[in-house]
């Protein structure tokens, strides 16, 4: 979609993903990091903007990536120790419920898309929530100790 013909909200939304795929792989702990890779790389795998396979006005690669990324944060809720994956999970089972009204109801394609946006951008919002709370904390990120070694490992160093 060329960037002229894209709505402020989608912009935002671009935008949102962006950071959080960035600031999860960046500053977060595990559950931030692995979140972050599933986000992006499975975005463009799925959802390929030069295909779309359409039924009515169900997008059926957007339902199935979104279906997905429900059980993927519903499973990292129950695996990890933090709280934002919560959150997401209720977001994008949100969104999987606005594609199944928008199967069985008369919901119009307009009201539909406001919502997966929306409730879209809470979900890497709650991503990078998660990496805030970690960064207010004071927690290191996966990132610096990948570079400097566990913080419990001494340091040997080369005698003089």
């Amino acid at each position: 979609m060329p960037l002229m013909a894209m709505t402020p909200f989608v912009i935002a939304l671009t935008a949102t993903f962006f950071a959080a795929v960035i600031a999860g792989w960046l500053r977060g702990g595990h559950p931030e990091r692995l979140a972050a890779a599933v986000l992006l790389l499975t975005r463009p795998v799925i959802v390929n903007p030069l295909v779309s396979w359409r039924i009515g006005d169900v997008y059926l690669d957007s339902t199935i990536e979104d279906v997905l990324w429900t059980l993927f944060f519903g499973w990292l809720a129950f695996r990890s120790d933090r709280w934002w994956p919560f959150a997401a999970t209720a977001a994008m089972a949100l969104v999987v419920l606005v594609h199944i009204l928008t199967m069985v109801t008369d919901i119009s394609w307009a009201a539909a898309v406001s919502a997966r946006v929306g409730l879209g951008m809470l979900a890497y919002l709650a991503v990078l929530a998660g990496v805030a709370e970690r960064w207010m904390a004071g927690e290191a990120p996966v990132s610096r100790i990948e570079r400097d070694g566990p913080p419990w490992r001494r340091r040997v160093g080369v005698a003089p």
